[in-house]
């Protein structure tokens, strides 16, 4: 089975289009101003046997929930058999939650003070027009 459309654009969309791990943006310019992608959809439970925290139990490993999105370079490092220890299926998950967390509260803020600074505006527009 492969990730579907839904699962793949709820993961790219929850993750701000960073790595859950360092942030970095991971459609970047090169030299010309054309965007290239770094980012990597990748399995927390491997579904290939003798991978990085495979588990045979698992029914379907193509799904958002088992799925977290980084830059080559944090697939590369969670998946070194020399740092397997370092990222136990626990802690990716704890990574990828606290990670669509704080895009999730970044955006609100953003929000927030973007409806701020409109309301101030309005305000004095209204003063302005009110004394016109």
């Amino acid at each position: 089975m492969n990730i579907s459309d839904k699962d793949r654009k709820q993961l790219w969309a929850k993750s701000g289009n960073m790595c859950a791990i360092c942030k970095r943006r991971l459609f970047l310019p090169n030299e010309e101003g054309q965007e290239y992608n770094i980012g990597e959809e990748c399995h927390i439970i491997s579904k290939t046997p003798n991978s990085p925290r495979h588990m045979s139990n698992l029914r379907n490993y193509d799904t958002y929930d088992n799925l977290i999105l980084l830059c080559c370079e944090h697939h590369k490092e969670i998946d070194d058999i020399n740092n397997i220890c370092l990222y136990p299926p626990k802690r990716l998950y704890e990574i990828k939650d606290k990670h669509e967390k704080w895009v999730h509260d970044t955006l609100q803020q953003e929000k927030k003070h973007k409806n701020v600074d409109m309301g101030e505006i309005l305000r004095k527009l209204d003063l302005v027009n009110y004394h016109g």
